[in-house]
């Protein structure tokens, strides 16, 4: 009865601008997303210019060398960087390696539903 009377009754403005609140919100969250992801092409192209660049007037032999001595001094700078850490205490020590250090599970309650 209650769905039928609502063909007759005209929705309410506060119920219109709830459902229209709701639309707006799931419309900024797409185009925040749209926006990120064509941030993301951006930044990609810009690279593989860059790098297509640096290929043209040095050589493939050059740029792989070059990136990899610099993949190599990020690596021992992070080594040296960790060493300089404080040490791990022993409970998270024996946490498996799929958990990233730093971070803690947080455990589901079921509901009291």
């Amino acid at each position: 009865m209650r769905s039928l009377a609502s063909l007759f009754i005209a929705p309410s403005p506060e119920k219109i601008a709830a459902k229209e609140l709701q639309d707006m919100r799931l419309a900024l969250f797409q185009a925040e997303r749209r926006l990120l992801e064509a941030q993301m092409q951006v930044d990609y192209y810009r690279d593989m210019v860059g790098f297509l660049e640096e290929v043209a007037t040095a050589g493939v032999e050059q740029v792989v060398d070059k990136r990899r001595a610099s993949e190599a001094a990020a690596a021992e700078q992070a080594e040296a960087a960790a060493s300089h850490t404080t040490p791990v205490p022993s409970q998270t020590a024996t946490q498996p390696s799929r958990i990233a250090p730093g971070l803690t599970t947080v455990p589901i309650v079921p509901s009291a539903a």
